[in-house]
Parts: C-alpha cells; structure tokens; sequence
C-alpha cells in the first residue's frame, strides 16, 4: 500500500515537469517558426556603394555614391532616370551621401567634395546649388552628409566640416544654424519632424533628440540599430535580423528577416519598408501578418 502510494505521489509530482517540457518544446517551434522571418524583396541589386534613399508616392531615389550619380526608380524596382556623373559642373557630383526628394517637387542631393547642395525639380532638372561662397561666406568650410526636409517645408543640413546643422527654406535662403552638441560623437542619419531632429549615432550607439533649434533633449539606445525613419507617428529602427517599430504611445512591433542585412538608410511608405544597403535595395510589408 505504502509502495503504490509513493508511486502515486511519484506521477503525480511529474505532472507539472511533463507540462514544462512540452510547452517548452512548443514555445522553441514558436521561436524557429518566427525566427524565420520574412523574406527581403529586392528591388534592384549591384549598385556600387549606396548611401543615400529617398521614397516619394511614386519614385524611389537612391544615391549611389560609388558612381557619383542618384537614381530614380519606380515601386517595382524600374530604373526611370540617372541624375549625375563624376565631375564639379551642374548635374555632377563627388562623393554625394544623401538625398531628399520632400514632396516630390524638389529634390536636395548633398554633394560633399564639392561643398555645396544640388537641387533638382521632380524631372531632375537642375534648379540651384547651395555652396559656401553664397550662404555662409567664401572662408568657411562647408562638407554637407545627411539632408532632411520636415513637415514644415523647412531643409536641414549637416555640415561635417564644422560639425554645424544649417536650415534653411525651400527657396534655399538660410533661416538658422547651430553647432551639434557635444553628446553626439557621430552623425550616421537625420531624421527630422515637425518637432523634433533625431540623430542616429552608430559610434556611440545612441539616437539622440535635438530641438529644431538645436537644444539638447534626450536620446534612446541604439544597440545594433543600422538605420532609422522618423516621422510623427513614430521610430522605424533596422537591424542585421529584425526591423522594429515604436509609436509616439509606445506601442510595439517586431518584423524578424529570413537574412542577414547590412542597412544604410530605410524608408516607409504606404505600408511599404524601403531597406538600402550598400549593394541592394529591398522592401517589405510594414505588416508582419
């Protein structure tokens, strides 16, 4: 009697091991299931080190800085137009790194070595150049990387060459300019909103938040993160395996890739996510489902 009720005990004290073990085993196929992930679309491979996108209703520009040009694209990865070619005149570039196209009626191409900004029209005829001599005088060094155009129709440059930010209007004229505080040590990308300039910095591994003024307000950690798109509803951040969302109420969601990625730049559009890397360009739905 005694036998058959430790036995008992014995099955019964199992019970709760068994139901670990296997919804342990069912939460690892959960894990496989989803680490599987989403497969990237390309749109258009072998560009020559890809540094700069931009994604409007209808195109896609991407500066290709290995061939001194942007291209135009269409939603399905169609090349429609080149802008540019080795070189200092108008329509050239050297060593362009970011582009912005705001509404489609302009489109800002940061043209470093020759110290100045292109601008184009939506035909990619050029419009003007923003350079030293004409807005901050002929002695100052001027090196623009990331562009970024808000809500308000306001252009915001980074200047590398005095760690500056410069805004300005669509007509180019310029509004204000202020120095980069000290926290960032590494301009990688710009967001900017109607509210807000966010900065990923890939050396210290932080996004930090600066007034459109240039006051300091805060940062997040930015652990891994390659990329990132800001606008008033929320932070796109793109990692080797996963891209993540957080809205303005802190509300969450996480898209697993099936590969490993190497992002320069992101955009989302339409419920689309435009991913650059260095050599392709990829998308995939903003949904998980």
């Amino acid at each position: 009697m005694n036998i058959e009720h430790r036995t008992l005990n014995d099955e019964v004290g199992l019970l709760p091991v068994i139901i670990r073990v296997c919804c342990s085993f069912l939460f690892s196929i959960l894990i496989i299931t989803n680490a599987s992930g989403q497969a990237l679309q390309t749109l258009y491979s072998g560009l020559d080190n890809a540094t700069g996108l931009y994604v409007t209703q209808n195109s896609v520009y991407v500066v290709e800085q290995g061939k001194d040009r942007v291209l135009k694209l269409d939603h399905s990865g169609k090349l429609v137009d080149t802008i540019g070619g080795k070189g200092g005149g108008n329509y050239q570039f050297s060593k362009p790194v970011d582009v912005d196209a705001t509404n489609g009626l302009k489109i800002f191409v940061t043209d470093y070595n020759n110290r100045r900004v292109q601008v184009f029209d939506r035909r990619g005829q050029y419009l003007s150049s923003i350079s030293a001599n004409d807005a901050f005088g002929a002695n100052r060094p001027y090196n623009p990387t990331q562009v970024a155009v808000n809500g308000l129709g306001e252009v915001f440059f980074v200047d590398e060459a005095e760690n500056y930010i410069r805004r300005f209007d669509l007509d180019s004229n310029l509004l204000d300019e202020f120095r980069i505080p000290s926290e960032v040590k590494s301009v990688g990308e710009m967001n900017v909103t109607s509210r807000e300039i966010l900065i990923l910095d890939k050396q210290s591994e932080t996004i930090h938040r600066l007034s459109l003024n240039g006051n300091y307000e805060g940062f997040f950690t930015a652990n891994g993160v390659q990329a990132l798109f800001a606008y008033e509803g929320g932070i796109w951040r793109a990692f080797s395996d996963r891209v993540e969302f957080e809205s303005r109420s802190r509300q969450t969601k996480t898209i697993n890739l099936s590969t490993d990625l190497k992002a320069t730049d992101m955009q989302v559009v339409d419920e689309m996510i435009f991913i650059l890397s260095s050599g392709d360009l990829y998308k995939i739905p903003s949904s998980n489902q």
